[in-house]
């Protein structure tokens, strides 16, 4: 299988004008940060192609991302594992979670329902499926049907609520009748299939038709469906929908039929081949009719036994005085084998072979109404086709506005330094990283566990768990706060630079969270105080009752200074309430816009700073000018150029074995002293072994970026 990463959703206004605040995302993943989801291709669940996890929640100055790892399936036997991975979310989604409500409805229903019922797997509502249950439930209102439409006047639409108590947002085609809830038509969903969600874009421009005085409105219902009332909820898919504005003039478009054919067909992201727009006189009346072609059976009949091929239809009629649309419906034309291939093959059109289907329809509306909304409904009722907009020479605003702002995105795009994997200068805001996981067992006596990232090198042909050398001084310093630890058993490296990884802090407790965020500020502060051009990366994680929650920073350590204050000044007993303080303080540096790419910095489970190491062949051997150690390069000479432009050199990679304090004179792993912290205090690395070497910009011995020893020839 292939692995990707990516994003699932962000914080603030999104393309459908909907805000997301921390607070909501950090709880779309908490409710699924467990479990793998089945995905598909554009939200059509009749095409899983693998499935996601969401891996975290990662914060940059301006915005919140959830981030995903998604698994693509490619061979059969991986295929059959989503299968039942499918099946297993399912009955979990659908069944397991809402037994309760099931059950209540289910006994609200006996007497009306038999023994062939089924959980509908829609996400709207708790709702089962039993053929002819609505016509049982009301057959005196149902006799009333004509053509299968009731008046829209009988339904009663519904909208969530919001967290104030306000009118929210509409939940599409579901309707409260003498207390319960009925559906539209199963035709009105993605590819027509009961697994996808309803046309959310064509019912929210539908219900403005109730406002239009004297108009006739009517919709065709899922008679197999009814829901239980209180569980209804919005079903919400960000995935942006082009929607063109509409060039109103339609006395010029000329009578005939016109065939736009689906450049971007694939049969795998869209089953749409074409659709056909046909003017003509019917009557004496000025007739429009548009139907699409799609190559795939999406409607079974007989238990799947017959298969059909269901095509979205429109038909109009313009009033010949006014030039307003006086009726407008929409219908699915279903067409066997024999017919799709006398449509698609010998590429007969509308206005020859239209009549050659089984007809349903699924809404009308007659007398007057205005062009735009005309247009509106039928461009929402083909959602996902293009070709419709194209056809009438529509522009899409925000999808230009989307185009536009992915070209300036690209215009001021850092380029990579293909040595350094990543860049950021004080000022440029902190790199947060939220994600949950099982608990850790911290041992009775301590108050800590120190969790260190599963990075490891090679000593000969031994495999060593490192820590990075500086970590000690940490360790020290949360000892002297008065942690309980245990000092870990690991190789300590020295990168020879001034970007310093410190591992995980794993506490017992909440108040312990907060001495370890004050021994980060004090290490922060002083070396801000010294003016040290030093990136830092570290995390914290926190018991809770089921899992652990964890938090990791990386930044400058002038920025953490000025995130950390603020965040420890105003406490709060709540870690959600703690990080939504952090990410306030963050976002006071301004929209990072993403820079630098966030999965650039995400390792695994934390968020830390990669080094590229300088491969053995470039160096060429190293020499001794009085105590200090200067390598010798041999590299082509444009990338000996790129590194003097960009004041990358090459920092030693050495194993400590034994340090001093330079106050003390003890072994600096167990004296008192603290380096950083305390005066006069520093360490000697006076046994240690040099594993290789680093590009850096930040060496520790030549901050200013020297290049004196490069020796650069063309290789």
């Amino acid at each position: 299988m292939e692995v990707y990463q990516g994003v699932a959703i962000t914080d603030g206004l999104n393309r459908k004008n909907h805000f997301m605040l921390l607070s909501t995302i950090l709880k779309a993943y908490r409710d699924a940060w467990d479990r793998p989801i089945p995905m598909n291709i554009g939200h059509d669940r009749t095409k899983p192609i693998g499935y996601t996890k969401l891996t975290g929640v990662y914060m940059e100055p301006g915005k919140a991302y959830v981030t995903n790892e998604s698994a693509i399936m490619e061979t059969s036997e991986e295929h059959e594992i989503l299968r039942k991975m499918i099946e297993l979310n399912d009955h979990h989604q659908f069944c397991e979670e809402h037994k309760d409500e099931i059950d209540s409805l289910v006994e609200k229903l006996k007497g009306t329902i038999t023994d062939s019922f089924r959980v509908a797997p829609v996400g709207q509502a708790v709702a089962i499926k039993d053929n002819g249950i609505v016509r049982r439930l009301f057959p005196e209102w149902t006799e009333t049907f004509k053509d299968g439409l009731t008046d829209i006047k009988e339904l009663k639409p519904i909208y969530s609520t919001t967290t104030d108590g306000k009118k929210g947002v509409l939940i599409p085609g579901v309707y409260l009748k003498d207390g319960y809830l009925l559906f539209a038509h199963q035709f009105f969903r993605r590819t027509l299939s009961i697994l996808n969600s309803t046309n959310e874009e064509f019912f929210v421009s539908f219900e403005k038709l109730r406002e239009i005085p004297n108009l006739n409105v009517k919709v065709a219902l899922d008679m197999d469906m009814v829901g239980l009332p209180g569980t209804e909820h919005p079903e919400l898919e960000y995935q942006y929908i082009r929607g063109p504005h509409f060039n109103e003039d339609l006395k010029s478009i000329p009578d005939g039929v016109t065939c736009h054919e689906n450049e971007h067909y694939d049969n795998l992201f869209s089953n749409i081949v074409g659709t056909q727009f046909y003017w003509h006189k019917q009557d004496g009346t000025r007739t429009f009719e548009c139907e699409e072609l799609c190559d795939k059976e999406n409607v079974s009949f007989d238990g799947g036994d017959t298969m059909l091929w269901g095509c979205r239809y429109v038909h109009s009629m313009l009033n010949p005085g006014s030039g307003l649309p006086t009726h407008l419906d929409g219908a699915i034309r279903l067409y066997d084998e024999e017919q799709i291939l006398e449509r698609l093959d010998k590429k007969t059109d509308i206005s020859k072979c239209g009549k050659n289907s089984e007809y349903v329809k699924l809404w009308r509306i007659d007398n007057e109404f205005s062009i735009l909304l005309w247009k509106e409904l039928i461009s929402n009722f083909y959602r996902e086709n293009p070709l419709i907009g194209e056809y009438f020479g529509g522009v899409d605003e925000k999808y230009e506005q989307i185009k536009k702002e992915s070209v300036q995105r690209n215009s001021v795009a850092e380029k990579t330094n293909k040595f350094i994997p990543v860049e950021i200068n004080k000022g440029d805001g902190l790199r947060l990283f939220f994600r949950y996981s099982s608990k850790i067992l911290i041992a009775e006596n301590y108050d800590v566990r120190i969790v260190n990232k599963n990075e490891l090198i090679c000593s000969g042909k031994k495999k060593v768990k490192i820590l990075e050398a500086d970590s000690i001084t940490f360790f020290k310093l949360l000892m002297r706060k008065g942690i309980k630890l245990r000092m870990p058993f690991s190789a300590m490296i020295e990168f020879g630079d001034t970007v310093t990884n410190f591992p995980t802090i794993c506490c017992r407790d909440f108040k312990t969270i907060y001495t370890v965020l004050e021994a980060i500020l004090d290490l922060c502060n002083a070396w801000d105080m010294k003016g040290d051009n030093r990136l830092l990366s570290v995390g914290i994680m926190l018991n809770e009752e089921n899992n652990a929650v964890q938090l990791s920073f990386a930044g400058h350590v002038s920025d953490f200074v000025t995130v950390l204050k603020p965040s420890l000044s105003d406490r709060t007993d709540s870690f959600d309430d703690f990080l939504e303080n952090v990410y306030i303080a963050n976002n006071r540096f301004g929209d990072a816009g993403d820079r630098p790419d966030k999965f650039t910095l995400i390792h695994g489970d934390v968020v830390c700073f990669n080094r590229y190491v300088v491969p053995p062949k470039y160096i060429s051997g190293t020499r001794w000018e009085g105590k200090t150690e200067i390598a010798e390069l041999s590299i082509p000479e444009e990338e000996a150029s790129y590194l003097k432009e960009n004041k990358v050199i090459c920092a030693p990679i050495k194993w400590v074995k034994n340090s001093k304090c330079t106050k003390c004179g003890a072994d600096y792993f167990s004296c008192g002293c603290i380096k950083f912290i305390d005066e006069d205090v520093s360490e000697n690395h006076i046994e240690y072994e040099q594993i290789g070497m680093t590009w850096t910009n930040r060496s520790a011995y030549y901050p200013e970026g020297e290049l004196s020893f490069i020796n650069s020839s063309e290789k």
